[in-house]
């Protein structure tokens, strides 16, 4: 019996864990990359879920050696699907679309993948979760300069 077989023992017995890149992995690359590493090997699935460009956050993602199944991108997938955009990010040039669009993309992909448990710094999406949420405060770390101010609560 591996350490997950309680989370998944209702399902297929493969254990899904969402993670977010920039605030999470990125301010702790080490044990993210044991854990990736750990959940893989054990037979489970790690999705990187993400508000960055796909091409960009891969190259973060090689250089901090972390291990995943599935890449999503917020950015990416609402250009995708046409979701109507309100001008352009004045600091990052993508597309801007409404708070509540972007605030909810996580959880429902959560829930589309049958995610056990996504871990975020932006405790503000987790009013759209019904999949696990778990917030990881780095005390060490100061919220990056691209966090939007309303994420930072």
């Amino acid at each position: 019996m591996n350490i997950f077989s309680k989370i998944t023992e209702s399902r297929d017995g493969t254990m899904r864990l969402g993670l977010d890149l920039h605030g999470v992995i990125s301010d702790m690359p080490e044990f993210f990359s044991f854990l990736t590493n750990a959940v893989m090997r054990a037979g489970g699935e790690v999705h990187i879920i993400t508000g960055g460009a796909t091409i960009d956050d891969k190259r973060l993602l090689e250089r901090y050696n972390i291990r995943y199944t599935h890449l999503f991108s917020i950015v990416d997938h609402h250009k995708e699907i046409s979701t109507p955009v309100s001008g352009k990010h004045p600091k990052h040039g993508f597309d801007m679309i409404s708070d509540e669009e972007w605030d909810k993309t996580k959880a429902d992909y959560c829930r589309k993948n049958n995610i056990d448990l996504h871990i975020d710094d932006t405790l503000i999406y987790n009013n759209f979760f019904t999949t696990p949420f778990c917030r990881l405060w780095t005390h060490t770390h100061p919220k990056p300069g691209h966090k939007d101010p309303r994420h930072l609560d």
